[in-house]
């Protein structure tokens, strides 16, 4: 059964009854859910969800909230906090309201996942269960079918049977191939990769994720996942290098908590090779994984990577860390279902601790660990402030907010005059995403009956309000800030910054003017930058050039600006929700012009002139030495309106291909190449010929069908190259025909 098919038809329903919208959310929500864009798909989420409310379509309802909870549960390993949500829909998928819904089945991989990131091990029974009683009402035509195999090939690992997984696997792997489906293995090999390394058969386990990298998921988060596969692989066979080259970067892996398991692992095996030193930034980012897992409700998992961090700590001479790992996996033990092997792990921890806090060490006075052990070992009698204050500080920089949060608050409710220390614990709420605890400081503040702890709760209540991106909340409170004078700079810079993320232009730029009014020589900065990204948008040059000038950017004449800087790249977001990077020349502070052309199945970008967010988001070297930045796109400013289309078939040879690029060039277009020597095509007779695939670009108001003509002129009497999708864009029923034929036979 294909559960995808009644999505597909659903869509062109929806567009012609007008809802475009929901149409093209429920296209982007799984979208970015794969590609671990999840702030996206929270933002996404609500919308839809709404939007299928009120045109009562419960099927759509059941997709939209499943798609949710994939992004929740599987990719963010939220627990706790989402098995309300999973039980309900569960419910409610399988209720009168959405009866028959192909959807249903999913949600049941929902809940399994999600009793999985509350404790794998400890509800590993109940998994495979409910995963053995779904498989038996499905076939393997279902899409879900290797989804709901991988859930029960989970459980039974989890169990601590690895072997009887893989048996397993190789079961449902057959079952594919006699239904004719057997390139839908593909999906099995991620739970394969993880029982072959259970089992000791790393060789096995390289050859499989090889084969899913190169035959498998291509999506941002299966992509990744194999290279952290790749990663512990190699470090297991010895190979360090190897190993650290496919280690994702942590930047790249923190918005998706379903990596950090196998990413710590991959961590603790090179620091035993000696590929990678056990030092403090490693502290900081295991506790970084820690707090994330903790705060979305799961327990197991950051049971698992505390107790590593705490074995790595003590073998770095830090048993004051180890003891705050030790501390949190106490909490998480007494939450999992079943203990398991939990209480031996805690005991050889315990040991290990005693026998570390024992032996002598080496001093180490630029260490923020060691500066936690001075703390530790200070008497603060003289000064209990300061001695908290400091103590706090060594907890915040290692990363543990929340406890340094819990001691902030016994030293705040004994001394609540020490204002330091209450700025000190919105730091800690804050960098511990702990929303109702800084809402409480915010509201307690506010009810005070003491002028300044009023004006403090303003601000802790609009900095938390900005977090949570009620932004009417906290530009109300910014507003009242600002008729202060004490405080009317600092507001309305805040306010900035808000307007900036509501794409709230014209208010940015009245706040910006009224900064620089309040004070002449105010500093230039990130303020000048937004201010030239909303005055370039609403075609205030001249604020663009004075910002410009006052970032030591001289910019002559008046109007529109649009000069020949440097290369650049841009990063821009299609109507689908997939990102690409593209190269661009830059144009002036804030805006570029795309000089390459963007995937042809959405609206063209080639030529647009775009404004872009200045600060870079990385960089690649030209050749030359020279940076070439990447940028993100805010908005386009100008739309060229080009159509592209691909041109296919065998390599016509270097001579003819400049004649086909001065073809396009000819009719206001760009022609540009985008395969390599490794694309190659079997002609019908069996015989290999190169291939070029390529991409042509036109002008809005260009003759399709005269430029389309002129390409065949080009390539008359020569091996096929065919562009089916230009024809057809130019009326020209009878290439298109042709072209479509030819695309077939030499199944391009």
């Amino acid at each position: 059964m294909d559960i995808w098919q009644w999505v597909h038809d659903i869509d062109p329903q929806l567009r012609r009854g007008g809802h475009v919208r929901l149409a093209d959310l429920i296209r982007r929500i799984p979208s970015a859910t794969v590609d671990d864009h999840h702030d996206r798909v929270d933002a996404l989420a609500p919308e839809a969800l709404a939007l299928a409310k009120a045109a009562g379509l419960p099927w759509v309802e059941v997709f939209v909230r499943h798609w949710h909870l994939q992004s929740r549960v599987l990719h963010r390993c939220q627990g706790d906090m989402a098995l309300g949500e999973a039980v309900a829909l569960v419910d409610y998928a399988h209720g009168e309201a959405a009866r028959g819904c192909p959807q249903a089945v999913c949600t049941v991989q929902d809940l399994a996942a999600c009793y999985s990131q509350v404790d794998g091990p400890g509800w590993a029974r109940e998994r495979a269960d409910v995963s053995r009683e779904t498989l038996a009402r499905i076939d393997p035509t279902w899409p879900c079918f290797t989804c709901i195999s991988c859930e029960y090939a989970g459980a039974l690992r989890e169990q601590g049977d690895p072997q009887a997984s893989l048996d397993f696997l190789d079961a449902q792997q057959k079952q594919l191939a006699a239904a004719g489906l057997g390139r839908e293995r593909t999906s099995l090999l991620p739970e394969r990769i993880s029982c072959l390394i259970a089992l000791g058969r790393t060789d096995d386990a390289l050859a499989a994720c090889e084969d899913a990298i190169a035959n498998g998921r291509r999506d941002e988060s299966q992509r990744r996942a194999r290279q952290i596969d790749l990663a512990r692989i190699y470090a297991r066979l010895g190979r360090g290098e190897d190993a650290l080259r496919h280690l994702p970067v942590p930047t790249d892996i923190l918005p998706t908590p379903s990596h950090y398991e196998p990413y710590t692992d991959a961590l603790v095996h090179l620091v035993r090779l000696g590929a990678r030193p056990n030092d403090v930034e490693l502290g900081r980012l295991l506790q970084r994984f820690i707090a994330r897992l903790q705060l979305n409700g799961s327990h197991r998992l950051p049971f698992d990577i505390a107790a590593a961090a705490a074995d790595l700590a003590i073998q770095r001479g830090s048993p004051e860390v180890a003891a705050l790992h030790l501390a949190a996996m106490e909490r998480l033990a007494a939450r999992l279902n079943r203990p398991g092997s939990a209480p031996e792990r805690l005991a050889a921890i315990r040991l290990s601790l005693e026998t570390a806090l024992a032996a002598p060490r080496d001093e180490r006075p630029d260490d923020p660990e060691e500066r936690l052990r001075r703390r530790l070992a200070a008497d603060g009698s003289a000064d209990p402030s300061e001695h908290a204050r400091l103590h706090a500080i060594a907890l915040l920089q290692l990363g543990f907010a929340r406890e340094a949060a819990d001691l902030l608050e016994r030293h705040v409710d004994a001394h609540p005059e020490d204002d330091d220390a209450v700025q000190l614990l919105e730091i800690a709420y804050r960098d511990g995403e702990d929303d109702d605890r800084h809402r409480a400081l915010g509201e307690r503040l506010l009810a005070s009956p003491d002028p300044a702890k009023q004006r403090h709760g303003r601000w802790v209540s609009a900095r938390r309000h900005a977090r949570a991106r009620d932004w009417d909340a906290a530009n109300r409170l910014l507003e009242q800030l600002a008729a202060d004078p004490a405080d009317a700079l600092a507001a309305r810079l805040a306010h900035v910054s808000n307007a900036r993320q509501q794409a709230d232009w014209p208010t940015l730029l009245r706040l910006v003017d009224e900064a620089l009014a309040l004070q002449p020589d105010l500093p230039p900065g990130a303020h000048d930058w937004n201010r030239m990204v909303a005055a370039t948008l609403l075609g205030a040059w001249d604020r663009v050039r004075h910002s410009a000038a006052r970032l030591d950017m001289q910019i002559e004449g008046e109007g529109p600006i649009d000069l020949r800087w440097e290369l650049c790249r841009i990063r821009l977001e299609h109507p689908n929700g997939k990102r690409q990077d593209l190269y661009a020349a830059r144009t002036g502070p804030v805006t570029a012009r795309l000089l390459q052309i963007s995937r042809i199945d959405q609206p063209q970008r080639l030529f647009d002139q775009v404004v872009f967010d200045a600060r870079p988001l990385g960089s690649i070297d030209d050749g030359d030495g020279q940076p070439v930045y990447l940028y993100a796109e805010v908005e386009p400013l100008h739309r060229a309106g080009y159509r592209a289309f691909s041109i296919d078939g065998v390599h016509p040879g270097e001579a003819v291909l400049g004649d086909l690029r001065r073809v396009v060039q000819a009719h206001r277009g760009s022609f540009q190449v985008q395969s390599g020597d490794a694309y190659r095509l079997t002609s019908p007779a069996g015989e290999e010929r190169p291939g070029l695939y390529a991409f042509a670009a036109f002008a809005p108001d260009t003759d399709l069908r005269v430029a389309s003509d002129a390409l065949a002129a080009v390539v008359a009497g020569l091996d096929p190259l065919v562009w089916p999708e230009l024809a057809a864009a130019a009326g020209d029923d009878a290439r298109t025909e042709q072209h479509r034929e030819l695309a077939r036979v030499w199944a391009l």
